[in-house]
């Protein structure tokens, strides 16, 4: 029998950190996956036109009961819940199911608060925000005596 004696090499050291680097970043992905599953981030379009900003946000699933949106401190906040009831169902893959999110935006001085509108039609939060009217200068000509 042969014994063979163990020296620590400088590479060693430097395997060791790596594989500790690869699993705390393993560790952190897989927490961070789980944390995103209970998130979604619906796709959003923000359009603008002639008297108005067009906002449309995709949320399949939701009826607009379970939808609400706040303006305050100049920003408006839509938020979206949809309560489920326990089922007793055995899936052997779900992949959708989410069941909350939330979106704020920044509103510009331009926008009338009071007179925003929303509508849902086909899976698609539209909201209405109306520009304010500019005045325009009054010209007017002045007769010369």
């Amino acid at each position: 029998m042969t014994l063979l004696r163990y020296s620590k090499r400088p590479s060693d050291f430097f395997t060791n950190q790596l594989m500790n680097q690869l699993f705390k970043e393993t560790q952190d992905s897989f927490k961070a996956a789980a944390e995103r599953e209970n998130e979604f981030r619906p796709a959003t379009n923000v359009l603008e036109e002639k008297d108005y900003y067009l906002i449309e946000v995709a949320m399949p699933g939701f009826a607009k009961q379970d939808v609400s949106i706040k303006v305050e401190n100049g920003s408006i906040k839509i938020s979206a819940e949809k309560k489920v009831e326990k089922e007793n169902k055995k899936y052997l893959r779900r992949e959708f199911g989410v069941y909350k999110f939330e979106r704020s935006f920044k509103l510009a001085d331009t926008i009338n608060q009071q007179n925003i509108s929303a509508e849902v039609k086909d899976g698609i939060l539209n909201i209405v925000l109306p520009k304010i009217e500019e005045k325009q200068p009054q010209v007017h000509n002045i007769e010369i005596k």
